[in-house]
């Protein structure tokens, strides 16, 4: 019998945030402590990325997600308070996809954010009683297929739109032919405004301020020349720092970025995949440690011919963001990291050697400074899990 019971440790747990989370079955391999982690936090937070339907009418896009609304009970199991919907894939099934989701989550008593019948209740925060005051939540998407986006008289998902530029420049492209041209890209003024305003309205009714963000590029589909970050990422997330949020959470990319300490907030750029069943299937790798050479990408994109990036061990990492019960007498918070593995698509605690392997890409490669934000020194430290490695990072907040 799996022993989900609570470590007593745990109970200085306030906050988790995980990142992707993909149920199309019951759970097999999921690590109990994990478990056990998310349930003993006052709040945890997850961003479904599939539409929990029995709808058959499947989008004009090149990967579309499905579960059962069954699998809901899966994500209640796995410990989760509270989920954002604001992905690319919530409305992979329409917007009967979209509200069996919603309905499925609602009969469970699990909230949701990011998604609704118009933008105003796509974008409106979720509030929260905790021990230390309210948590307010919200949810937003920058990876936005065409008609996802909720508008004042259609339903889908939180927008933060990005306007993109390809810049080709000539010398390098006639002395390296082939390269790939240099992708310009920011922040869309009126979602970015929206989605501050949003904040701005409950900061001062609440103790903490989460933005859930969709965004960033998916593993191997940006030249390494650009860096992990896309390059709007960095001034919409101090942006929302800015507006009152205290952390900024990214998932998209499939694999761990770089953290950013900047002004009041912490900025996790991408927190990587936390259960996706089938994703074996999806990145087609016969190996767990990376892709075959050449093998073809396993979508229909007929235009584009891919090589498939999603067999690497990266792909297969995660860290859980938590954040402790704050100290009364300071506004300080200690956020910890803990690295996770999948195993046939759900959550393991890995050994302190893979452990640290998977912390070190929260600081490598480390963010350049700009304007006041860099990346943060990571402590080493063993007492939250015993038995593995956790980072933690110590967060001074002024207001």
């Amino acid at each position: 019998m799996v022993n989900d019971a609570a470590p007593d440790v745990f109970a200085s747990l306030w906050l988790a945030v995980t990142g992707d989370v993909v149920p199309v079955r019951p759970l097999s391999a999921a690590d109990a402590r994990l478990r056990a982690l998310l349930r003993s936090a006052d709040l945890a937070v997850g961003n479904l990325e599939t539409p929990l339907t029995t709808a058959t009418a499947r989008a004009d896009k090149a990967a579309t997600l499905r579960a059962h609304p069954d699998r809901v009970a899966e994500v209640t199991a796995l410990g989760f308070d509270l989920v954002t919907l604001a992905n690319n894939h919530h409305l992979d099934y329409g917007v009967e996809g979209m509200r069996d989701t919603r309905a499925a989550l609602r009969a469970a008593g699990v909230d949701a954010v990011g998604s609704g019948e118009t933008a105003a209740e796509a974008l409106r925060t979720v509030v929260r009683s905790t021990r230390a005051g309210d948590v307010a939540v919200i949810g937003l998407c920058s990876a936005l297929p065409p008609g996802f986006a909720a508008t004042e008289d259609r339903p889908g998902i939180a927008p933060l739109r990005v306007l993109q530029q390809v810049s080709i420049d000539p010398s390098i492209a006639a002395e390296q032919p082939g390269a790939a041209p240099y992708v310009h890209t920011q922040a869309y003024a009126p979602d970015l405004e929206a989605a501050c305003a949003e904040i701005r309205r409950v900061r001062d009714e609440v103790t903490l301020v989460v933005v859930a963000v969709h965004w960033g590029v998916p593993h191997g589909f940006a030249a390494t020349s650009y860096g992990v970050l896309a390059e709007y990422q960095r001034p919409a997330a101090h942006r929302l720092v800015d507006s009152g949020a205290d952390l900024v959470v990214g998932h998209h990319p499939h694999v761990v970025h770089p953290i950013e300490r900047y002004g009041d907030g912490l900025i996790a750029y991408s927190i990587g995949n936390y259960l996706f069943h089938g994703w074996s299937s999806l990145s087609g790798a016969a190996r767990a440690d990376g892709p075959i050479a050449g093998q073809p990408f396993p979508l229909q994109i007929p235009a584009a011919p891919y090589q498939n990036p999603f067999g690497s061990a990266a792909n297969e990492e995660s860290v859980v963001l938590v954040v402790e019960l704050p100290d009364p007498g300071s506004g300080r918070l200690t956020v910890d990291f803990v690295p996770t593995v999948m195993v046939d698509g759900e959550p393991v605690l890995p050994g302190p050697e893979r452990a640290a392997a998977v912390l070190q890409r929260l600081v490598e490669p480390a963010l350049p400074t700009w304007d006041h934000g860099a990346t943060p020194a990571l402590a080493h430290c063993s007492d939250l899990v015993p038995g593995t490695t956790v980072g933690r990072v110590s967060v001074e907040r002024r207001r």
